[in-house]
């Protein structure tokens, strides 16, 4: 009897022992995730980053059967996936997501799998699955409407209308969903501009400049380049150059803008993605080794993160060698060349003075040499693949591949920005396979 007893004695402690064990780890998830949330709201993306991958590891030491457990499981991936989404790690963002869109039906919590499906859909739509975004917010939609959720239904209004039925050219369509959302609150300045936009491509040029003149008092410089850039073009067909002109330069105003503040969030960005790839992998390493005994966790953990570290270390040289190579290698001939220092002017500033050129059919060729020499006879593997592309095709091919952006190319192409993106759309569908090529123009040019 006295053995029996210290046995159960000794299961009890045990099982008290576990209890404590567990309730600690979760109370340390919930600690973690409100942090997370707290700095999320504050704008501290890569901080907030890191206290849902610290609330992650936590929970995965809970038991994941119980409904409190999955719950909070599934708003810890579904904020973590939002951080990932906001630094463009897009592939990284939907296991996650869609992970928390399971945990919610599991519990049938209908305000995480609202959030959860509308994140599905805002990931979706970046990663230009256009029809499995529709399906996501069109059931978040629901679900909002079900819930009697305004502002979520509002915002997911709006997004329905900007990342599906735009992309879909439905404007009809686009311009009433935008509207039900501006009505009911959302952002007005991403509304107006959307709204703009569809009127213009509907050929509605008056009610297009209502809405893109609302969209130019935004605080956000891109929303105001994209407005001007679209009136410039209205103006100019309705035969206002003055007004044309004007909009014209308030859009080089607000692109050199843009382009600073989208550079200062590109290095944000850049930080972001290595701190987040980090964390990801020492989640990773977590799960692997939790069945493991402590000390060899630590070893574990310290020798991953030690040939992540070196890795990283490499592939950052080897890149920044080859940078360098090439940029030594262009500095060369580029400043040789009349239409790479045209573009490159272009890029910089487009003034009346930069638009002020006459590229000759000898300085288009030097061009085209000059980038089969920096790319491996990159027009010669083109051409071997594509074999009907004309002399001019390749002319726009090559500087895609250098990288310049579809307005330089429209001006040194003599093309309006709406003429050129059609021109590219033709030669991709045309003489690219384009009906079987899911791909844009860009990645099968950079791919080659």
């Amino acid at each position: 009897m006295k053995t029996q007893y210290w046995i159960w004695a000794f299961l009890l402690a045990v099982g008290l022992s576990a209890c404590r064990h567990e309730a600690r780890w979760l109370k340390e998830a919930e600690t973690h995730f409100q942090e997370g949330v707290e700095q999320r709201a504050a704008k501290q993306s890569e901080e907030a980053a890191e206290s849902f991958s610290k609330a992650l590891l936590a929970i995965e030491h809970c038991d994941l059967d119980q409904p409190e457990v999955k719950r909070l499981k599934a708003e810890i991936e579904d904020n973590l996936g939002f951080t990932y989404w906001k630094h463009e790690l897009f592939a990284e963002a939907l296991p996650l997501h869609t992970d928390a869109v399971m945990l919610a039906r599991e519990v049938n919590d209908s305000t995480v799998l609202m959030t959860a499906l509308r994140n599905c859909g805002r990931v979706t739509a970046s990663l230009g699955d256009i029809e499995a975004a529709e399906q996501h917010y069109t059931e978040a939609l629901a679900i909002s409407r079900a819930l009697n959720d305004k502002t979520m239904e509002c915002d997911i209004l709006l997004e329905i209308g900007r990342d599906v039925l735009m992309p879909k050219e439905a404007f009809s369509y686009a311009i009433k969903s935008v509207n039900r959302a501006l009505e009911c609150g959302a952002d007005a300045d991403i509304c107006h501009l959307t709204i703009g936009l569809a009127h213009y491509y509907l050929a509605q040029d008056s009610l297009a400049l209502q809405h893109l003149e609302e969209a130019t008092k935004s605080d956000q410089a891109g929303i105001r380049m994209s407005a001007y850039q679209s009136m410039s073009f209205i103006h100019q067909i309705a035969g206002d150059y003055q007004k044309a002109l004007e909009c014209q330069e308030l859009f080089n105003e607000n692109m050199m803008q843009a382009d600073r503040e989208h550079r200062s969030d590109q290095v944000q960005r850049i930080k972001g993605e290595y701190d987040l790839q980090m964390q990801k992998n020492a989640l990773q390493a977590e799960q692997k080794l939790k069945s493991l005994y402590l000390y060899l966790i630590l070893g574990g953990l310290v020798l991953a993160l030690a040939v992540v570290l070196l890795l990283l270390r490499q592939k950052t040289l080897s890149a920044k060698l080859k940078a360098e190579e090439m940029k030594n290698q262009l500095e060369l001939e580029l400043k040789k060349n009349k239409v790479y220092v045209t573009a490159l002017a272009l890029t910089e500033q487009i003034t009346a003075s930069t638009l002020d050129f006459n590229l000759k059919e000898t300085e288009w060729d030097d061009f085209v040499t000059l980038i089969d020499k920096v790319y491996s006879d990159f027009t010669q593997r083109l051409m071997a693949k594509y074999p009907t592309l004309t002399k001019s095709d390749l002319q726009i091919c090559c500087l895609t591949k250098q990288g310049f952006s579809n307005q330089v190319i429209s001006i040194l192409m003599n093309l309006q920005t709406n003429s050129y993106a059609r021109r590219k759309s033709r030669i991709k569908q045309e003489k690219m396979n384009g009906l079987e090529d899911e791909r844009s123009f860009e990645e099968i040019i950079n791919e080659i």
